[in-house]
């Protein structure tokens, strides 16, 4: 079924059923779980997945890796490049997952010490070195890393480099997809909510969303099961649709943290790739989907196609 949004890459011909949406996102998330199995079965030995927030990608690496029962470990604050190389030698066999950490990417150092442990087959030792002005030490590394990101990889050199030692998954299903997912888990009730009570807390979160011009967010649906709880134990004078409307609208009214130029130059040419993608032979419908002035658009579009001259030649 050939979908488009306006508000999240997709809008329907022929609006899709409730069991099409969820097995969509079953779908996606199915590929998760499948490059989870790669890197911890030693196919791969990294993966790099990239999607906006609150779309299960963490909770779901987080699942496989439990259900394999392979031996793993999460590092999600902030981190220096030495902090890196301490946690590689710390758990030379495990699978490293690092979450949500865009300081890292943004390091050169760090980015060669994740290159140093992605190089090389998957399982054997690699060889990761850490060299500063006093001390010059190395690990021998046989785990494998799955970075979780919000933004994609840089595109420069070292950035590339990195990229092509792992395997990459772009996460992004629809708002359509997500509140499908999130109907379905009502469905299943939570804690000691009925399925019913959970049911009318999705349709809530799913209406102030969409009143908000916000995207849908897992993590604000659990949070409004919480806030329903305390309102149902009355253990809250508050209304639990208040308590989650005022959470919803101090999320909304928060700034938007600028960017760096690169990283905004590089969304930008990120966005006009999405749009390549998907189509390939209509200029305008590239324009469009993209949602850039045009001349940004066509900016973006030419140093794109450069680039892509640059790595087949």
């Amino acid at each position: 079924m050939i979908t488009h949004s306006r508000n999240n890459g997709t809008f329907a011909l022929g609006q899709p059923t409730h069991h099409e949406l969820l097995e969509s996102f079953e779908r996606k998330v199915q590929i998760i779980r499948d490059r989870v199995a790669s890197v911890a079965h030693g196919y791969h030995s990294g993966c790099y997945i990239v999607g906006r927030p609150g779309t299960s990608k963490t909770f779901t690496v987080k699942n496989e890796l439990d259900r394999l029962e392979v031996p793993s470990t999460l590092q999600n604050a902030r981190m220096t490049p030495m902090g890196l190389f301490s946690f590689i030698a710390e758990h030379p066999e495990h699978v490293i997952v690092l979450d949500d950490i865009p300081s890292l990417f943004k390091n050169d150092q760090a980015m060669q010490i994740l290159m140093a442990a992605l190089d090389g087959k998957p399982g054997q030792p690699r060889k990761v070195t850490y060299k500063s002005k006093d001390q010059d030490i190395h690990v021998l590394f046989s785990g494998a890393i799955i970075a979780i990101s919000n933004l994609p990889l840089r595109r420069d050199p070292l950035a590339q480099a990195l990229g092509s030692r792992v395997v990459m998954l772009e996460h992004e299903p629809t708002d359509e997809e997500i509140a499908a997912f999130m109907q379905h888990l009502a469905a299943k009730g939570h804690a000691d909510l009925s399925s019913e009570e959970c049911l009318e807390v999705v349709q809530f979160v799913i209406t102030e969303t969409r009143s908000y011009d916000m995207r849908l967010d897992l993590r604000h649906l659990n949070k409004a099961w919480q806030d329903f709880r305390q309102d149902k134990h009355g253990r809250s004078k508050t209304p639990w649709k208040d308590l989650v409307r005022t959470s919803l609208q101090k999320i909304a009214s928060e700034p938007i943290l600028s960017m760096s130029k690169r990283d905004d130059i590089e969304l930008q040419r990120q966005k006009v790739r999405d749009a390549m993608r998907k189509f390939p032979n209509d200029r305008q419908a590239q324009l469009e989907i993209s949602g850039l002035k045009q001349s940004t658009f066509y900016n973006r579009r030419k140093e794109v196609l450069a680039e892509a001259e640059f790595i087949a030649a």
